[in-house]
């Protein structure tokens, strides 16, 4: 079992993503701070946005590896470093956006800094930065024992990008962000900003793994059992599920979607999903007039491409960092059977 400090901090940094999930949408949506609300606007909103959907997946995540069960006398020096490796993300995530929050305010003082409500977001702002160096501190005072092997080389490029990414949002062209090609390109520019500076400074604060580890595949399976272990009086619905997995289609099916086996396919499926889900939000939320097909259209195609292309770059940079999936032969099967 995970020691008792990490299962702690895992918690912490669980708490910390639901906090800044509900910071993101107060500060959004509540009538008094919407009108000065200065980084409800692209680039600074397309961080935010991909910043709490990968804050709550990284601790989720960590939550998940820190309380599951593991056998006996089982090696866990690599699955502690991606416990680890995993909460730093989700509070580096947090921090990044907060960076872009801030420049958002410095450039556009005249909007809130006079207002009753202004006070109220710098607060609030002030009051998350806060808790996020709060979180860090306690996850690096419980980490103390766990060899992290950063490098100078790692450090100093981390610094580089971080002025270059950092100089970009501070003077980026906001008039860009007119019409619909602009608002794509400046909606983009945010979502790069947020990934160059997550991936910069995570991998200076905890490179790859070089042991053998165990994946969420693994995670899940060990979750499963637990639960099936100890919650007989659902039985008839594992033994339901567990039979429907059997079906020669679903299996063929699973094998398709198995990240082990094929990178990408399921990571395009979640993209697409979440995108459509993010769409339907946003309409429902704005009032959906059936006969505006056009901007129905235009609305899913916008979302689901934003989502695709944040979840594609955050895959691409922080998937083998975070040990999502690990290969296998095709001969294994594509989920293990419990």
């Amino acid at each position: 079992m995970m020691p008792r400090s990490l299962k702690v901090f895992a918690l912490l940094t669980f708490v910390l993503s639901i906090l800044f999930y509900l910071f993101f949408q107060v500060s959004k949506h509540n009538p008094a701070l919407m009108p000065i609300n200065v980084f409800a606007e692209d680039p600074y909103d397309a961080v935010g946005s991909i910043g709490v959907q990968f804050t709550l997946f990284a601790a989720l995540l960590s939550l998940l590896r820190a309380f599951r069960p593991y056998q006996a006398n089982q090696q866990l020096d690599s699955q502690k470093l991606l416990l680890v490796r995993g909460a730093y993300l989700a509070c580096l995530s947090i921090a990044v956006t907060l960076v872009a929050d801030v420049v958002a305010m410095l450039r556009h003082l005249s909007v809130w800094v006079d207002k009753p409500a202004g006070l109220v977001l710098a607060a609030l702002t002030a009051g998350m930065a806060l808790l996020t160096a709060f979180v860090c501190w306690y996850i690096h005072h419980s980490a103390l024992n766990i060899r992290l092997l950063s490098t100078q080389n790692t450090w100093v490029r981390a610094l580089g990008l971080s002025i270059v990414d950092i100089l970009f949002i501070v003077f980026y062209p906001e008039y860009w962000r007119q019409g619909v090609p602009g608002a794509l390109f400046t909606a983009f520019s945010g979502i790069l900003f947020f990934w160059i500076l997550v991936w910069a400074l995570g991998m200076a604060i905890t490179p790859y793994p070089a042991t053998f580890f165990e994946d969420c595949i693994d995670d899940l399976i060990s979750t499963y059992r637990w639960l099936k272990t100890h919650t007989n009086h659902f039985s008839i619905f594992y033994h339901l599920w567990e039979t429907v997995l059997a079906w020669p289609f679903m299996h063929a099916v699973l094998s398709w979607l198995n990240p082990r086996q094929h990178t990408w396919n399921i990571i395009v499926i979640l993209s697409i999903l979440v995108g459509l889900g993010l769409a339907c939000m946003e309409l429902l939320g704005e009032g959906f007039d059936p006969q505006q097909s056009e901007r129905l259209v235009l609305v899913i195609t916008v979302f689901v491409g934003l989502e695709c292309i944040g979840v594609f770059l955050g895959y691409a940079l922080l998937a083998k960092s975070l040990g999502l999936f690990r290969s296998t032969s095709n001969k294994e099967a594509p989920w293990k059977a419990p």
